[in-house]
């Protein structure tokens, strides 16, 4: 909720986060299933926005890096294999994301 997510969420999506966090303090949990079902299908769009916009951002900064240092490996073959690999990616897509 901090981070702005809950802005690109439409106002029935809104409305049924505010339900289902009011019901969880009140209650201390969740018993409804339907509830929790669309309250948790809320949830994992937030995270999947998040995830994608990171992964997309990395996959951006590869791809230039890969174009750009073309040079670089013969001198530096890992590099190769780590623009490649889906953890550097994800580290530079937080990179792009957060800096």
């Amino acid at each position: 909720m901090r981070n702005g997510n809950v802005s690109r969420l439409s106002v029935p999506e809104r409305a049924l986060m505010r339900c289902a966090l009011w019901v969880a303090r009140v209650k201390g949990s969740i018993c409804n299933m339907r509830l929790m079902v669309q309250a948790l299908s809320v949830v994992l769009r937030l995270i999947r926005n998040r995830r994608g916009r990171i992964v997309d951002a990395g996959n951006r900064r590869a791809q230039a890096m890969l174009e750009g240092y073309r040079n670089v490996f013969s001198w530096v073959p890992q590099l190769r294999e780590w623009l490649r690999d889906p953890r550097y990616i994800a580290y530079l897509g937080i990179l792009e994301v957060n800096g």
